[in-house]
């Protein structure tokens, strides 16, 4: 039971420090205004300074485009398909009388115009043998849960999302990944793909991404990664290195940092602002950023189609739109992406309607999960199997007091 009563000065606290925050970053957002002014008037030293720069956070690389540049959509196609999955699970759950996962994909095709029509549906997969539950990942032996449940997830949805693709014969069309596409698990293991065989689920994870990739490639359909309400701050890092007076930038020996200096580092004069509420500043409704290359460690293996990244106003929300290297090295193709993001976000209430889609055929809610415990407990039963639940989950389900 919560003690609220006991929270009443700790939520006072808050309170004056969400105000007293709120006021640093009504300055902080002045600072950066200022800064991406003068970015803007001598971009070839802005860019050459972050290129040289050593951080210890990840920083946004200019392209070829002015970084602060704002673009206007190009009108969206009348007749185009959009592609979208998404994934949901029942966990295993060690306290169940059984032991098994589930892994539910949703998949939706929607074609506007001349090719009108849509396909939405889900694919459930019940994963219950020795071979299931246990998972080569990393090198090692894993009972699928956790971490590596997440990555056989992105891997069916990968895998699901490249059949559609082609398939796929109506178009233009755009494939629509709910997130990221940089494999963040293994930013932490760099250089670990070289050494796993090919039944790691971690390298077939990797590779059911980079096949998507490629598929999206051979067909001509783009993939992008659509992240709502980021909170990554690559742009404003490299506006941080832009505000630091060395040159070059080498955080991991700042001479600010060094016994004896007395204030604040200079870099720390943004501290607080996100991408998303730059770009707020910066774009007007339906225009994008500049694109921008990430630094991830994990990319040196995505050889050619390293990630690039670029933001939306959607009106409602600042998006973060990730593509490949052959989507960002074709202007039109990147347009078109921009074009149709906007699009379905205007469908979707401010939200891509597809990726919303996905996910509503995807989500396995509390009622299903009920029904198929319902369903696996009478198939026990009647096969003369021992359904035995532990003493914590029989607890759990009432007090005895």
């Amino acid at each position: 039971m919560l003690d609220l009563n006991k929270l009443q000065l700790q939520i006072k606290a808050l309170s004056k420090h969400q105000r007293d925050r709120i006021r640093g970053i009504a300055e902080a957002f002045s600072i950066a205004g200022e800064q991406v002014n003068l970015v803007s008037d001598n971009v070839e030293a802005f860019v050459n300074k972050v290129s040289r720069s050593s951080t210890s956070w990840l920083v946004a690389m200019p392209t070829g485009e002015h970084p602060f540049a704002s673009h206007l959509p190009t009108a969206c196609p009348g007749s185009y398909t959009i592609l979208s999955t998404d994934g949901s699970q029942i966990n295993p759950d060690r306290h169940s009388p059984y032991h098994a996962f589930l892994i539910n994909i949703g998949k939706v095709e929607i074609s506007y115009g001349d090719y009108l029509g849509y396909r939405l549906e889900s694919e459930p997969s019940l994963f219950f043998e020795e071979k299931d539950i246990m998972r080569r990942f990393g090198g090692k032996e894993r009972e699928v849960s956790g971490g590596v449940l997440a990555a056989l997830r992105q891997k069916m949805e990968s895998d699901a999302l490249t059949n559609m693709i082609e398939g796929c014969e109506a178009k233009p069309a755009v494939a629509l990944i709910d997130g990221t596409l940089i494999l963040w698990s293994l930013e932490t293991e760099p250089g670990i793909l070289e050494g796993l065989g090919t039944d790691d689920l971690k390298l077939q994870s990797f590779i059911s991404l980079m096949q998507l990739i490629s598929t999206g490639k051979i067909s001509n359909v783009p993939v992008a990664g659509y992240i709502s309400s980021p909170g990554s701050s690559d742009v404003v890092n490299s506006l941080k290195v832009s505000l630091c007076p060395s040159d070059p930038v080498d955080c991991d020996n700042c001479p600010y940092k060094a016994a004896g200096f007395d204030g604040a580092l200079p870099c720390a004069k943004i501290d607080g602002i996100t991408d998303a509420g730059l770009f707020r500043q910066l774009l007007q409704f339906g225009e994008r950023s500049s694109l921008f290359g990430s630094i991830s460690k994990i990319l040196k293996d995505y050889g050619e189609e390293k990630i690039y990244f670029f933001y939306i106003n959607m009106g409602k929300e600042i998006a973060r739109i990730e593509v490949p290297g052959w989507v960002a090295h074709d202007p039109a193709t990147v347009e078109l992406v921009h074009s149709i993001c906007l699009d379905q976000a205007s469908k979707g209430v401010g939200y891509p309607i597809a990726v919303a889609e996905a996910h509503e055929q995807a989500v396995v809610k509390q009622a299903d999960k009920n029904m198929f415990d319902q369903l696996v407990l009478q198939a026990l039963i009647r096969q003369g199997s021992p359904v035995i639940e532990s003493r914590k989950a029989i607890r759990k389900k009432g007090g005895f007091v």
